[in-house]
């Protein structure tokens, strides 16, 4: 490897009079300034192995691309002018020394890069390999104009963090992501996510904390990310995978979850105008609440475990089978249910249920419900709520020890843990199998026309009358 140094009366790189050595730099050379060094223009597209401008007090013209296949070093005396890109081709260290890179840099390969202070970029950054770029360093990557995601299945991670601080536009092919922490601080200034949005990987964290945010305003998580995003509001969110841990409520359109299992940890909210589609076949879980503020809550795997707190805010639409165990509230909106079914597929809580006309509620043989009141309907629309296995019950057990009343509804394989706490008062209510349930206005005694006769005795205190009627 040869050192070539810059002469002190400058010129074209591809001169030779450009050189002390007499020599152009090649790939293999490393391309020093001294003090004395005059300016130097990059004409013509150019290579050399490494690039040392510790010692440099004069101008550096990118007219033309510089590739370096190593380490670049650049400081903050000298001067860099023009807009043609830096285009790191091999591994090597980054050290800026508080300059910032006016034109573009481009890294053309699946690297590791290290930047051993801030790098500051005017110009567009461009991020182009197959496979997985490395940028290490505990500092900031200061966005430029752009910044574009090129190659197939292209992944970029490292230590490092990218900063959004100006107006900027933001690119991702279909199958590119970021890995890294990004963290967006506009400020006055706007970032415009082009077709395919944000694609992040699992590992660091997406923040936002001021600016204006443009364009396809999508979110799309291919493994673990952490997210501190509350103040703004993303169109859609896609996870494909992993664990998404909330440091601030999460507030989207509509939230979809696929491939495999997924997580929302964090005790905040995910705020969904636009409705849930889960097509992935694992688990659903977390630590999060999920609020549906409208939309389409659909899922292609109904037999899925889906145990995230579910609270039901909005006007929403229940379409074909979706599955729910752990807690599912309801507290405002229109539910529109027709056609659909509600699988129960493991313990769950479920929260004014009777502010719903459920289509039909299947709940997993031998499951304990425990609810604040029981399913009701409507004289149009009365729900079926029924095991999963005729003839084989689960159990409800009431939050309460108040008398539960129902109506409207068709019940079967139901098991109450206090019996005679609930109350149906619709005729033929009875499809056979339930134990604990009073029947209202239907026969003689609260027992229905299809059930058979009461034989267990009721029993009362030594002394006075019960409080009420109990079955034991």
């Amino acid at each position: 490897m040869a050192v070539r140094t810059i002469a002190a009366g400058g010129g074209n790189w591809n001169a030779t009079a450009t050189w002390m050595e007499g020599i152009v730099p090649i790939l293999g050379d490393t391309v020093f300034a001294a003090v004395t060094s005059g300016q130097l223009t990059v004409n013509v597209a150019a290579a050399c192995t490494s690039i040392d401008f510790t010692n440099y007090t004069n101008t550096l013209t990118m007219n033309a691309t510089l590739s370096v296949g190593g380490n670049v070093t650049l400081v903050a005396a000298m001067t860099i002018a023009g807009t043609s890109a830096l285009i790191l081709t091999a591994n090597g260290t980054f050290t800026s020394n508080g300059k910032t890179l006016s034109g573009a840099l481009a890294i053309n390969a699946a690297l590791t890069i290290t930047i051993a202070d801030d790098l500051r970029i005017t110009g567009l950054l461009t991020l182009n390999g197959a496979g997985t770029t490395t940028i290490n360093g505990l500092f900031n990557i200061y966005i430029g104009s752009a910044i574009t995601f090129v190659g197939a299945g292209y992944a970029v991670t490292g230590t490092a963090t990218f900063l959004v601080t100006t107006t900027c536009t933001w690119t991702h092919n279909s199958t590119s992501y970021l890995i890294n922490t990004l963290t967006i601080n506009c400020g006055a200034n706007t970032l415009t996510f082009s077709t395919n949005g944000l694609r992040c990987g699992g590992g660091g964290t997406t923040t936002y904390l001021s600016g204006n945010v443009a364009g396809t305003k999508l979110i799309l998580i291919t493994l673990s990310r952490v997210l501190n995003v509350s103040d703004m509001i993303w169109t859609s969110a896609t996870i494909q995978s992993g664990t998404v841990t909330l440091l601030s409520d999460w507030n989207i359109g509509s939230l979809t979850l696929s491939t495999t299992a997924v997580a929302i940890n964090g005790a905040f909210n995910v705020n969904a105008t636009n409705g849930l589609i889960i097509s992935n076949a694992g688990a659903f879980t977390g630590t999060a609440t999920l609020n549906l503020l409208g939309g389409t809550w659909s899922t292609s795997f109904p037999a899925a475990t889906n145990s995230i707190s579910i609270v039901l805010k909005g006007d929403v639409t229940i379409s074909g089978t979706v599955s729910k165990s752990g807690t599912l509230t309801y507290t405002s909106g229109k539910i529109t249910v027709a056609g659909s079914t509600l699988a129960i597929i493991a313990a769950a809580t479920l929260i004014d249920m009777d502010k719903i006309a459920w289509n039909t509620v299947t709940v997993t043989a031998g499951t304990t419900l425990t609810m604040n009141k029981f399913f009701s309907g409507s004289p149009k629309q009365k729900p079926t709520i029924q095991s999963s296995t005729s003839g084989t019950v689960y159990t409800i057990t009431f939050q309460d020890t108040f008398e539960k009343i129902a109506k409207f509804v068709k019940v079967s394989d139901c098991s109450l843990t206090t019996k005679g706490q609930l109350l149906m008062l619709t005729p033929n209510s009875n499809k056979g199998g339930n134990s604990g349930i009073r029947y209202i206005n239907q026969s003689p005694n609260g027992i229905a026309k299809n059930a058979p006769s009461i034989t267990d005795t009721m029993t009362c205190p030594a002394l006075g009358l019960a409080a009420d009627p109990c079955f034991y």
